[in-house]
């Protein structure tokens, strides 16, 4: 009989989740088995096919958590009126966040193209991180921190191309101080203009 995940089955759903992203981020989609997650858990196989049906829907699952976690680390660092210190502070737990497990986004666009599946969800990711994003700049400007005729979708595109563009540069081997500078400079060039409390 297959050991069970301990815990109620929304957390054993997590844990599952957060471990098996440390195997895809270390192995690779490809590379990766459902063996390899249930070892690392300490659970049979067969526990680990009691939440999740298979390797791309443990995958799809884990790909679909971006917009929320996105969301949450927005609505957890920007809480002051000092936008600035608040975008460093959302890009030092985006950095955090991508040590541990960052190649896994990258590992996700890659198998975009060759999965038909994971290819519409990181497009519907996309769409809904732009969403969230766009409200939140919404939101900043009801607080009165932004300029009511700025282009809130068009702004949030921008930061979203920026946040993976400075992310695959630590991939590539950039360190942190200089991703976090490359952030901030493109966030000073992109909301800078659009910001009611100036320097």
């Amino acid at each position: 009989m297959p050991r069970v995940v301990a815990g109620y089955k929304e957390e054993a759903r997590r844990t599952i989740l957060e471990t098996a992203a440390g195997v895809f981020a270390q192995k690779g989609y490809e590379d990766a088995k459902m063996d390899d997650i249930a070892k690392e858990l300490g659970v049979s196989k067969g526990a680990v096919y009691q939440y999740f049906s298979s390797k791309d829907e443990l995958f799809q699952d884990l790909c679909g958590a971006a917009a929320k976690m996105v969301e949450e680390r927005l609505r957890t660092s920007f809480t002051g009126p000092d936008l600035r210190k608040a975008a460093e502070k959302y890009m030092a737990s985006e950095l955090d966040r991508f040590q541990k497990r960052g190649v896994l986004m990258f590992e996700a666009f890659a198998q975009a193209p060759r999965n038909k599946s994971i290819g519409e969800l990181i497009r519907n990711n996309y769409a809904t991180v732009l969403e969230v994003m766009t409200r939140f700049l919404e939101a900043l400007k009801e607080r009165g921190s932004l300029r009511q005729e700025m282009d809130s979708p068009a702004v949030a595109e921008m930061l979203i191309a920026l946040r993976h563009g400075v992310l695959a540069t630590v991939l590539m081997g950039v360190g942190r101080d200089d991703a976090m500078r490359a952030w901030m400079n493109g966030f000073e060039a992109v909301l800078g203009p659009n910001m009611k409390n100036k320097r």
